[in-house]
């Protein structure tokens, strides 16, 4: 996988814009496993500080915006 990154709205470091065209108030991004499932990140779980992008399946990094992997398909919570 080549080295991709998502960026952040020029006014506001809160909004991610995801390679895909995919931002919060569209499909959003949400927490997840290293396999791009969605789960919810309680204290004492194994939660790396990774979300999925809910259009692509993008696993990003939350610190640096780093994409680190991909799940077309994840499983997202109801």
């Amino acid at each position: 996988m080549k080295k991709e990154m998502i960026t952040l709205h020029p006014k506001s470091e809160d909004s991610w814009i995801c390679i895909c065209g995919n931002t919060p108030v569209y499909d959003g991004f949400f927490p997840c496993d290293l396999k791009g499932n969605e789960m919810v990140p309680v204290i004492d779980s194994d939660w790396n500080g990774l979300y999925v992008g809910a259009s692509c399946g993008r696993i990003i990094v939350q610190k640096t915006l780093k994409v680190v992997g991909r799940n077309p398909e994840p499983k997202m919570l109801a």
